[in-house]
């Protein structure tokens, strides 16, 4: 068997990020004082993607029934705020009446979260877990984190990091009171789902070839079936995809990487792994695009749950798996298999470009699995991890046959 085992971490705390936000009808606006002091900043992108989540009480929160009046998500981890300090400063502004519409949204199980939220005295009507969808629309920032919305879904300001208590009420009250009379253009339809549009660029969902015994593709999750395609898209055209690095490069200055919006990426390497991953990229021939399986896909799903529960990283599974013994619970591998795992990213193209260019992996295991010309089959498997924010846990094999 071959392939290489190597995890990728994201350096620090520092996670890729796509913090792309919106000022369209109120963006000639400043911040109030109070907000800027509280460490506040003032957004720039795009609307709030469409979504529609569940609270801890079973009720249906949506795009459509929130944006009529000023909104406040604080993105929560029990991971980085066991207190509840967070769940807590928003039950005190719930209390307090200010006129708009404020709710924790957190990545974890709803069962991580329950306890904590009861305990700060926010009703469980007003907080979310298993809210990728949300944190997603809202430009998947990293907990803990708050992010204001105007009426209309424009993303006005946001602020990464905790919040003190008392300053942070009189920030909120400010923009609440600088954002509350603002209204949505007459006529202005509900932002649609083309604001999360994948990250190859297309607004629907792509197409790829499934492994021979495989009906359909219910099994995935849209993102799975974007990282397939992206794959696919590295591994038929190179050449193109050394393009988009090229573009990547652009955002890094020295070892840091930086786009507009976004918070600051460490790199181990700087561009010196970017430059060289380009250099691979044009000199590598094509190789056969990726089929996908439903059953290294579930092997993939198995460990991408045990990452998220139990927060730890590597191949190595809690109940002593290990990526073969995953695998064959579903089917039979031939000829070669191997596993790449990715935490951090947000998107298919972020998921694949940092196992690209695989910066701080001498080896560059992850994008020689990638481009491995005998792996022929793939399962894709995207959660989340309670230190990493993310993780997509990829299976390759040769061939495999489906149990």
């Amino acid at each position: 068997m071959r392939g290489q085992f190597i995890h990728r971490i994201v350096v620090g705390a520092f996670f890729t990020m796509a913090m792309s936000f919106t000022v369209a009808a109120a963006s000639g606006q400043n911040l109030p004082d109070a907000a800027v002091k509280s460490g506040f900043r003032k957004a720039s992108g795009k609307h709030v993607g469409e979504f529609s989540i569940r609270t801890l009480s079973g009720s249906s929160v949506g795009t459509a029934e929130l944006f009529g009046a000023p909104a406040l998500f604080h993105v929560f981890s029990a991971a980085t705020d066991p207190s509840g300090e967070g769940p807590a400063l928003v039950a005190a502004l719930r209390q307090a009446t200010l006129g708009a519409e404020i709710y924790v949204l957190s990545l974890e199980a709803r069962e991580s979260i329950t306890g904590i939220v009861a305990r700060s005295g926010l009703g469980q009507a007003f907080a979310a877990g298993d809210a990728r969808t949300a944190i997603r629309a809202l430009g998947s920032p990293a907990a803990p984190a708050w992010i204001f919305v105007a009426p209309g879904g424009d993303l006005v300001a946001y602020r990464l990091g905790r919040l003190e208590s008392e300053p942070g009420m009189e920030a909120i009250r400010s923009l609440v009171a600088a954002y509350r009379t603002s209204k949505p253009p007459a006529g202005m339809p509900v932002p649609s789902a083309l604001a999360a549009v994948p990250s190859s660029g297309t607004a629907t969902r792509p197409t790829v070839a499934l492994n021979a015994g495989v009906t359909d593709s219910s099994f995935a999750q849209a993102i799975e079936i974007e990282t397939v395609a992206e794959l696919n898209m590295a591994r038929t055209q190179p050449g193109t995809y050394a393009g988009l690095l090229r573009e990547y490069r652009k955002s890094i200055r020295g070892m840091y990487f930086e786009r507009p919006g976004e918070v600051t990426v460490v790199l181990n390497e700087g561009a010196k792994a970017v430059d060289e991953a380009i250099a691979f990229l044009e000199r590598q021939k094509p190789v056969s695009a990726l089929s996908l399986s439903r059953g290294l896909s579930l092997a993939a799903m198995d460990h991408a749950k045990d990452r998220g529960r139990t927060g730890q990283t590597g191949h190595g599974g809690s109940d002593r798996s290990t990526m073969d013994t995953r695998i064959k619970r579903y089917g039979t591998w031939k000829k070669t298999a191997g596993e790449n795992i990715a935490y951090g990213a947000v998107t298919a193209r972020d998921i694949v470009i940092q196992l690209i260019v695989d910066d701080g992996v001498p080896s560059r295991g992850h994008r020689n699995n990638i481009f491995n010309p005998e792996f022929l089959v793939v399962g894709i498997a995207f959660g989340s991890h309670p230190g990493y924010r993310t993780v997509c846990v990829q299976d390759f094999a040769g061939e495999y046959e489906e149990r």
